[in-house]
Protein backbone atom coordinates (compact mmCIF):
# COMPACT_ATOMS: atom_id res chain seq x y z
CA UNK A 1 0.00 0.00 0.00
CA UNK A 2 2.90 2.03 1.24
CA UNK A 3 4.54 2.05 -2.33
CA UNK A 4 1.68 2.01 -4.20
CA UNK A 5 1.58 5.80 -2.52
CA UNK A 6 4.46 6.41 -3.17
CA UNK A 7 4.25 6.07 -6.65
CA UNK A 8 1.18 7.72 -7.10
CA UNK A 9 2.57 11.00 -5.25
CA UNK A 10 5.71 10.62 -7.59
CA UNK A 11 3.96 10.32 -10.94
CA UNK A 12 1.49 13.52 -9.79
CA UNK A 13 5.10 15.59 -8.82
CA UNK A 14 5.90 14.71 -12.30
CA UNK A 15 3.05 15.52 -13.99
CA UNK A 16 2.38 18.70 -12.44
CA UNK A 17 6.12 19.53 -12.67
CA UNK A 18 5.81 19.21 -16.79
CA UNK A 19 2.79 20.86 -17.25
CA UNK A 20 2.62 24.02 -14.98
CA UNK A 21 6.24 26.05 -16.20
CA UNK A 22 4.18 25.49 -20.13
CA UNK A 23 2.32 29.19 -19.03
CA UNK A 24 5.97 30.85 -17.85
CA UNK A 25 7.73 29.06 -20.98
CA UNK A 26 5.35 30.51 -24.04
CA UNK A 27 6.38 33.91 -22.12
CA UNK A 28 6.03 36.16 -25.73
CA UNK A 29 2.69 38.62 -25.98
CA UNK A 30 1.61 39.75 -29.08
CA UNK A 31 1.04 43.49 -28.82
CA UNK A 32 0.82 46.45 -31.26
CA UNK A 33 -1.25 44.52 -33.26
CA UNK A 34 -2.77 46.66 -35.26
CA UNK A 35 0.70 47.86 -36.33
CA UNK A 36 1.30 45.96 -39.19
CA UNK A 37 1.72 42.47 -37.68
CA UNK A 38 2.44 43.30 -34.67
CA UNK A 39 5.27 42.94 -32.07
CA UNK A 40 6.48 39.42 -30.06
CA UNK A 41 6.95 41.04 -26.56
CA UNK A 42 9.11 39.20 -24.16
CA UNK A 43 9.09 40.27 -20.34
CA UNK A 44 11.84 38.93 -17.95
CA UNK A 45 13.82 40.01 -14.73
CA UNK A 46 12.52 40.62 -11.39
CA UNK A 47 10.83 43.17 -9.44
CA UNK A 48 11.40 43.30 -5.42
CA UNK A 49 9.57 39.99 -4.85
CA UNK A 50 6.18 40.06 -7.02
CA UNK A 51 5.48 37.18 -8.98
CA UNK A 52 6.25 37.19 -12.81
CA UNK A 53 2.40 37.50 -13.52
CA UNK A 54 2.48 40.87 -11.62
CA UNK A 55 5.56 42.34 -13.33
CA UNK A 56 4.24 41.04 -17.19
CA UNK A 57 0.62 42.70 -16.23
CA UNK A 58 3.04 46.07 -15.38
CA UNK A 59 4.92 46.05 -18.36
CA UNK A 60 1.91 45.30 -20.75
CA UNK A 61 0.22 48.36 -19.35
CA UNK A 62 3.23 50.81 -19.63
CA UNK A 63 4.22 49.61 -23.39
CA UNK A 64 3.58 52.14 -26.27
CA UNK A 65 3.76 51.09 -29.90
CA UNK A 66 4.88 53.49 -32.86
CA UNK A 67 2.52 56.21 -33.10
CA UNK A 68 3.77 59.49 -35.52
CA UNK A 69 4.49 59.28 -39.02
CA UNK A 70 8.12 59.17 -39.01
CA UNK A 71 7.81 55.90 -36.16
CA UNK A 72 5.44 53.96 -38.10
CA UNK A 73 7.44 54.15 -41.52
CA UNK A 74 10.60 53.18 -39.25
CA UNK A 75 8.61 50.28 -37.86
CA UNK A 76 7.25 49.60 -41.41
CA UNK A 77 11.08 49.02 -42.94
CA UNK A 78 11.51 46.11 -40.27
CA UNK A 79 8.00 44.57 -39.54
CA UNK A 80 8.03 42.15 -43.03
CA UNK A 81 7.67 39.43 -40.33
CA UNK A 82 6.72 40.33 -36.54
CA UNK A 83 9.58 41.88 -34.81
CA UNK A 84 10.53 41.39 -30.77
CA UNK A 85 10.70 42.90 -28.67
CA UNK A 86 12.68 41.74 -25.04
CA UNK A 87 12.39 44.20 -21.73
CA UNK A 88 13.69 43.71 -18.76
CA UNK A 89 12.79 44.69 -15.19
CA UNK A 90 15.17 44.56 -12.70
CA UNK A 91 14.90 45.77 -8.96
CA UNK A 92 16.42 44.55 -6.41
CA UNK A 93 14.37 43.39 -3.06
CA UNK A 94 14.31 46.22 -0.12
CA UNK A 95 12.76 50.08 -0.04
CA UNK A 96 14.74 52.49 -2.56
CA UNK A 97 16.98 49.97 -3.91
CA UNK A 98 18.27 51.41 -7.39
CA UNK A 99 16.62 49.64 -10.17
CA UNK A 100 16.86 49.42 -14.31
CA UNK A 101 14.69 48.84 -17.39
CA UNK A 102 15.89 47.85 -20.78
CA UNK A 103 14.23 47.38 -24.60
CA UNK A 104 15.71 45.66 -26.76
CA UNK A 105 13.97 45.46 -30.55
CA UNK A 106 14.98 42.63 -32.97
CA UNK A 107 13.87 41.90 -36.33
CA UNK A 108 14.89 39.19 -38.61
CA UNK A 109 17.16 38.03 -36.22
CA UNK A 110 18.88 41.04 -35.82
CA UNK A 111 19.48 43.51 -32.77
CA UNK A 112 17.94 47.18 -34.04
CA UNK A 113 17.91 49.20 -31.46
CA UNK A 114 17.77 49.11 -27.83
CA UNK A 115 16.70 51.70 -24.76
CA UNK A 116 18.14 51.51 -20.83
CA UNK A 117 16.91 54.03 -17.93
CA UNK A 118 17.41 53.67 -14.20
CA UNK A 119 13.89 53.48 -12.26
CA UNK A 120 12.84 56.91 -11.21
CA UNK A 121 12.51 57.37 -7.40
CA UNK A 122 8.53 56.79 -7.11
CA UNK A 123 9.37 52.92 -9.14
CA UNK A 124 11.99 52.19 -6.95
CA UNK A 125 9.50 52.59 -3.81
CA UNK A 126 6.28 50.76 -5.17
CA UNK A 127 4.60 48.06 -6.59
CA UNK A 128 5.66 47.01 -10.26
CA UNK A 129 2.54 48.87 -11.57
CA UNK A 130 4.52 51.86 -10.63
CA UNK A 131 6.67 51.30 -13.24
CA UNK A 132 4.79 51.35 -16.20
CA UNK A 133 4.96 55.29 -16.50
CA UNK A 134 8.88 54.71 -16.75
CA UNK A 135 8.47 51.55 -19.58
CA UNK A 136 6.37 54.16 -21.56
CA UNK A 137 8.94 56.94 -21.44
CA UNK A 138 11.23 54.20 -22.69
CA UNK A 139 9.35 52.81 -25.23
CA UNK A 140 8.35 56.80 -26.65
CA UNK A 141 11.95 57.18 -26.79
CA UNK A 142 12.57 53.71 -28.45
CA UNK A 143 10.63 54.66 -31.17
CA UNK A 144 11.89 58.52 -31.64
CA UNK A 145 15.48 57.31 -31.85
CA UNK A 146 14.20 54.37 -34.61
CA UNK A 147 12.19 57.21 -36.52
CA UNK A 148 15.21 59.90 -35.86
CA UNK A 149 18.19 57.36 -37.29
CA UNK A 150 15.84 56.37 -40.23
CA UNK A 151 14.99 59.83 -41.40
CA UNK A 152 18.89 60.98 -41.54
CA UNK A 153 19.24 57.90 -43.76
CA UNK A 154 21.10 55.49 -40.78
CA UNK A 155 20.65 51.57 -41.36
CA UNK A 156 17.88 49.96 -40.35
CA UNK A 157 19.84 47.21 -39.16
CA UNK A 158 23.30 48.62 -37.77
Amino acid sequence: MRRILHGGLYAACIFFLSVSPTRADSGTEGICMTVQQGIRLHVDGMYGGYPHSVLRDAVLQGVACPSDEAELHAFSLIAESAPHLRISVTRPMGQGQQGSISARLFAQGHFIIGERMSLSPLARSQSPFSVSSDINLMMARLWSDLALRISHGGPVIP
